[in-house]
């Protein structure tokens, strides 16, 4: 076990991630069939998020100490094993399950539905699937698309589609996080762009990780304001 101690990181990386996702029919991203401009994964240069049951990643978001994101168990989805992780819940919202996949240096996120309640009103909002890492040279790039729904009783379902574009900005790199020296760093930036019928976003994020540890931060820009978040803790299995 690896303890640290100050600010933030994993409820921010999914929250991140799903900034822009907030209605849609899902559209599974196969990463062999959708590898985006740098093509495949490649020969992976090392493990960016190690998978296995019990690990687990503990963020503070904007200092504040988030739940522990671990992963609790397996299941597998079109004949691939994807990791679950916990619920994650920040101001009484618990979020969608998410599951991780990887292979051939490419990390794959998996959002599942959310049961929405809206002063009275529920609703449902379809999950997505997404590339979130892939190990290329640096200044290569990956891109994906996916559609979500979101549906209220009585209400017209609202569409949304997002593009996203993937480069990696770095590598090898060393990264002080919260007073602790992490090498063998890479960073990664995403871009998302989130149009519907009334609506339109964008939204910028940069990832860090380091190889044998996981995600260690993330800082993400969008119209409601620079979010950073950083690991403070962690145990491997």
């Amino acid at each position: 076990m690896k303890k640290l101690k100050s600010l933030a990181f994993f409820a921010l990386f999914l929250s991140a991630l799903s900034f822009t996702s907030c209605d849609g029919d899902v559209e599974p991203l196969d990463p062999a069939l959708n590898p985006g401009d740098g093509g495949g994964g490649g020969t992976p240069s090392g493990d960016y998020w190690p998978a296995a049951v019990n690990n687990e990643w503990t963020m503070e978001m904007n200092g504040v100490e988030q739940t522990p994101m671990k992963m609790i168990g397996t299941d597998t989805f079109n004949g691939a094993t994807y990791y679950k992780f916990s619920s994650q819940s920040s101001g009484g919202v618990t979020s969608a399950t998410t599951w991780l996949h990887k292979a051939n240096g490419v990390y794959t996120l998996k959002v599942g539905d959310l049961n929405l309640n809206m002063g009275g009103i529920t609703g449902t909002q379809t999950g997505y699937e997404m590339v979130i890492l892939k190990d290329l040279a640096v200044g290569q790039t990956w891109s994906g698309t996916y559609q979500q729904s979101t549906t209220y009783t009585g209400i017209p379902a609202i569409v949304q589609s997002t593009t996203y574009t993937g480069t990696i900005e770095e590598k090898g790199i060393t990264l002080t996080v919260d007073g602790v020296e992490y090498t063998d760093v890479i960073k990664a930036h995403i871009y998302q762009h989130t149009e519907s019928e009334t609506s339109m976003s964008i939204v910028n994020t940069d990832y860090w990780y380091a190889k044998n540890v996981g995600p260690i931060k993330s800082v993400t820009y969008s119209g409601s304001g620079t979010y950073e978040s950083i690991l403070v803790d962690y145990v491997l299995h």
